[in-house]
């Protein structure tokens, strides 16, 4: 009987065993390759901090309301971007309309961020200069720049006015500044632009970086001058005259007629800013006061000029006056019952005609 031989044992296990050695060598070494690169870029970033690629590649917003980041102008003095680089600037004019009656002020913002989600980290605390240029000479209006407590004035084409301010990193931060256009004579107003750049100065790694720069132009709108709707009698506006308007009326032994007007001023405290108004009034109802600032002025006039056109005469059944008025007044003129007072009263039927006995118009020149 033939023995049969034992098979020999497979050695798999030992053989995987050793096949495995290699890969897990390669592997680890592997990974303490890419944890030494590691190590060594994180060591050399500790060690010099933020140098300005870092920073760059960080991060770093630096923005405004009214101004743009332009690269032309990086380094450039306002001379030389005022001669050579304008065409390069973004212009704006007041977003909001300016009727000239009190001074326009652009809020002009220096930011650290670039929205509500994007700005510099709180170890990134910049420092920076903001400058403003007068490009043409004011007229009709000055112009100045204020900060905080500090203000500073720009009188004339070429001035320049400096500011330094420090943004902190973190949060949402802007610094503001108040750029005031104060007109003087709206008659001769014509915008000046002003030139704006800023550009950081701190840390040094950010120097040379970034420059924006914009231009604004206060734009004057002049407001149409008219004879408000409030103008009239001013017994309209009591409860009498609402509950039995003639009989209010026949009580009133004197009128007093109300004149408000609106529009712009075109100078200061000169003739050039007053308009002409005619107050006209039925003269057989009504006739002016004889103590009537306005009344004295018409006579002297006439008499003193007798050669220019008279400014109280006759039209018609009506007596007319010609005024002069400034903008936002309030002018009060009386009258008194004419003799056919009664007979001009009894024969209107509507308050509206009674109302319309005296009137007042702008004279368009």
């Amino acid at each position: 009987m033939q023995k049969v031989k034992p098979e020999k044992k497979k050695r798999v296990k030992k053989t995987e065993k050793k096949s495995r050695i290699p890969q897990i060598m390669f592997t680890a070494l592997a990974g303490l390759l890419v944890l030494g690169v590691s190590i060594t870029v994180y060591s050399k970033y500790y060690k010099t901090g933020y140098n300005k690629g870092m920073a760059i590649a960080s991060g770093f917003y630096f923005s405004s309301n009214f101004m743009a980041v332009t690269e032309d102008i990086k380094g450039k003095t306002m001379e030389e971007i005022a001669k050579n680089h304008l065409d390069s600037v973004i212009i704006s004019a007041n977003p909001t309309s300016w009727k000239g009656t009190d001074a326009y002020t652009f809020a002009v913002e220096v930011r650290n961020y670039d929205n509500h989600l994007l700005y510099n980290d709180r170890d990134l605390n910049v420092e920076y200069q903001i400058e403003f240029m007068l490009l043409e000479d004011p007229k009709g209006a000055t112009y100045q720049v204020g900060f905080g407590t500090e203000t500073k004035r720009l009188a004339k084409k070429g001035s320049v006015v400096t500011f330094k301010g420090k943004l902190p990193g973190g949060s949402l931060k802007a610094d503001v500044y108040s750029l005031s256009v104060g007109m003087t004579n709206a008659g001769i107003y014509e915008p000046a632009d002003v030139l704006m750049v800023a550009y950081p100065t701190g840390p040094d790694y950010l120097v040379d970086t970034k420059c924006m720069a914009g231009i604004v132009r206060a734009i004057f709108e002049e407001r149409e001058f008219k004879i408000e709707e409030g103008s009239g009698f001013t017994v309209m506006n009591t409860e009498d005259y609402e509950k039995d308007w003639k009989a209010a009326v026949e009580s009133e032994a004197g009128f007093v007629y109300q004149l408000i007007t609106t529009g712009s001023y075109t100078g200061s405290e000169t003739t050039s800013t007053r308009k002409k108004i005619k107050v006209k009034w039925d003269k057989d109802m009504f006739k002016i006061s004889l103590n009537d600032e306005y009344y004295q002025q018409a006579l002297n006039h006439d008499k003193e000029h007798p050669s220019e056109p008279k400014q109280y005469y006759e039209e018609g059944n009506w007596q007319v006056m010609e005024v002069e008025v400034m903008p936002y007044a309030s002018i009060k003129f009386v009258f008194f019952r004419q003799d056919g007072f009664e007979t001009g009263l009894n024969g209107i039927t509507q308050k509206e005609d009674f109302e319309g006995k005296i009137t007042a118009e702008v004279v368009t020149q």
